[in-house]
């Protein structure tokens, strides 16, 4: 099929973003926007054209250029992206021979040096990987952490695995939800919170722990380098289900009792009569 002129332009501006590197690849940027990274691989091969529900969130969320889009006048952007410190960061991940990403592994003693070797593709392909069969884990990126210390306690124990979705910096504003829990990356360290967000009125964060014992403390958004939201736990903490009270058993031991206080009561009496 012939493709139609805002379909070649719109591939045109992916083309740029890409170069410009705002997004890591033309899969990332379906996914980042809610759509099937296959159907940009068929707009590429000439297969298919661009639905406007698409180029309406590329103008909205990448600010391609409406203009340009629909009559091929004008930039390819309404305007430069601005930096505000929350801008895309460069993401290592790791594929299969098929070109799916596996959800990487990050066990605790990796996490001392994480934060300052994300950016090295060996550092992140030498880490354990995976995938799992459940569809949600086939669209965006995932990585699961091993929990160290006492902090999310009783939420989540040492050695617990929890499974996080990679949120963009440029999302974090709106995506960060107050009072849920997530992974947060500096370049020291490695930890899951439970959140409120202040990125919107003064650029920070506050993190807070489920066990008390532990006070809040808060982060500024340029000192985090990645954002993961908590979506599965992993745990090999089971405990032994808590023994079910039988209020029939109850009342019949009741029931002995009294009646063996009665006896004794009656016996009692009968010693002191005679």
């Amino acid at each position: 099929m012939a493709l139609s002129g805002i379909t070649k332009r719109f591939l045109e501006c992916l083309e740029q973003l890409t170069l410009d590197r705002k997004v890591r690849s033309k899969r990332h940027f379906a996914l980042s926007l809610g759509y099937h990274a296959q159907g940009i691989s068929e707009m590429v091969a000439g297969r298919r054209d661009v639905p406007l529900e698409l180029v309406e969130k590329a103008i909205l969320t990448y600010r391609f250029n409406p203009v340009f889009l629909f009559t091929g006048h004008g930039n390819h952007f309404s305007n430069p992206i601005e930096d505000d410190g929350l801008r895309l960061r460069n993401l290592s991940i790791v594929t299969d021979d098929k070109g799916e990403e596996r959800i990487v592994h990050v066990p605790y003693p990796a996490q001392a040096g994480y934060g300052r070797l994300l950016d090295d593709p060996i550092f992140i392909s030498d880490l354990p990987s995976y995938q799992l069969p459940d569809p949600q884990f086939r669209s965006g990126t995932y990585r699961s952490f091993e929990i160290a210390g006492t902090s999310m306690e009783p939420t989540f124990m040492p050695n617990d695995i929890v499974i996080a979705a990679f949120i963009e910096p440029r999302f974090w504003e709106q995506a960060i939800k107050s009072s849920q829990i997530y992974i947060i990356v500096t370049k020291k360290d490695v930890v899951i919170k439970r959140i409120v967000n202040h990125i919107k009125a003064s650029k920070s964060i506050e993190c807070c722990s489920d066990n008390a014992a532990y006070d809040p403390y808060t982060l500024e958004a340029d000192e985090i380098l990645e954002v993961w939201k908590a979506r599965v736990k992993l745990t090999s903490h089971i405990d032994a289900p808590s023994p079910r009270v039988n209020s029939k058993e109850i009342s019949e031991q009741l029931q002995a009792q009294q009646k063996m206080l009665e006896n004794l009561h009656l016996r009692l009496s009968e010693v002191k009569i005679s």
